[in-house]
């Protein structure tokens, strides 16, 4: 009898300490949402340190991009008896603008290490396609007086890359307000506006990270 009683609460026993099926599922329901949540978390963070790390990117792109562009407005020459070296280009026809200008450049402006002794270059800025389709502002430059053919060319340089905004505009002072179009290419506007935008979220590639705008006081007027 004793025996048996013994054995009856050892069975007992053994039943209360074991988990029953119901509790390992809910512990396991428990624990997957743990989980999830964490794995949530995670991703949340990695997303924010490559949306944090794209837009310090785009800006830093577009503070370089910027800069170029004002330092060879503000080297900008023209001489009306050379205007076929020297004239001032520009095309605002299309999304982005395009710009090309003559202009004396000090010898830390980028690639100035290439051309020795001239630095009167002729200096072109447009946006182009990448091999994977993104648009990139690029800078060309070649000697003022070079023959350009398809041994001798522009010599390029990816200023900003994923561009969506490239814009010019110039002042008038006949209107005395900004125009979107300069088409007089023996002269110098006044001033010029220029505003560069890189990077873009997912969910619209038109909206710029970055957004920076300058305006330029022309430095001279044309040579006769």
């Amino acid at each position: 009898m004793r025996t048996r009683t013994h054995l009856i609460h050892r069975s007992e026993a053994r039943d209360h300490a074991a988990f029953t099926l119901l509790e390992i599922c809910i512990a396991i329901t428990v624990f997957s949402f743990i989980m999830i949540s964490v794995f949530g978390c995670w991703k949340c963070i990695i997303s924010g340190k490559m949306i944090a790390q794209n837009a310090a990117a785009a800006a830093q792109r577009a503070r370089i991009g910027i800069k170029t562009v004002v330092e060879s407005l503000t080297c900008t020459e023209l001489d009306n008896k050379n205007l076929q070296f020297y004239e001032f280009d520009t095309d605002t026809s299309s999304k982005f603008a395009a710009l090309s200008l003559a202009a004396r450049l000090p010898a830390d402006f980028p690639g100035s290490g290439l051309f020795g002794d001239n630095v009167m270059r002729r200096v072109t800025f447009q946006v182009e396609k990448d091999p994977e389709g993104n648009n990139n502002l690029v800078m060309k430059q070649s000697p003022l007086l070079a023959v350009l053919d398809d041994q001798n060319t522009p010599y390029p340089i990816t200023l900003a890359r994923d561009v969506n905004v490239f814009m010019l505009e110039f002042w008038s002072v006949d209107n005395n307000e900004w125009e979107v179009s300069w088409d007089v290419t023996n002269a110098l506007p006044p001033m010029v506006r220029v505003t560069l935008g890189c990077g873009h979220s997912a969910n619209n590639p038109d909206v710029p990270y970055n957004l920076v705008c300058r305006t330029v006081a022309m430095p001279c007027t044309a040579h006769n």
